[in-house]
């Protein structure tokens, strides 16, 4: 893998940082951190598409719909786990 297909947890927090309105420390954020809803940190539908489309443009990796952007969206290791199962079973294909 590439330095440009590199996927931490640092790299997604910097996205996530970049791409939405967080409203809390970025610092308080982890790995296990949910995004959204009450008991996350508080992402809503359009910080959701500004993380897909940087997720998209970062890796070339196409969200198709809502339910995978749900899946994938979970929080930032299940995004890193989702996005290194695709790279991986893209450089496979």
């Amino acid at each position: 893998m590439d330095s440009t297909k590199e996927v931490s947890i640092d790299l997604l927090k910097g996205l996530l940082v970049e791409n939405t309105m967080i409203k809390v420390d970025p610092e308080t954020i982890n790995e296990e951190t949910i995004l959204f809803g009450e008991e996350g940190i508080g992402l809503d539908s359009l910080d959701a598409l500004q993380m897909i489309v940087a997720v998209e443009k970062r890796y070339g990796i196409e969200i198709k719909d809502p339910t995978m952007a749900r899946d994938a969206l979970q929080s930032l290791g299940v995004l890193r786990d989702w996005i290194q199962t695709r790279l991986t079973s893209t450089s496979v294909s």
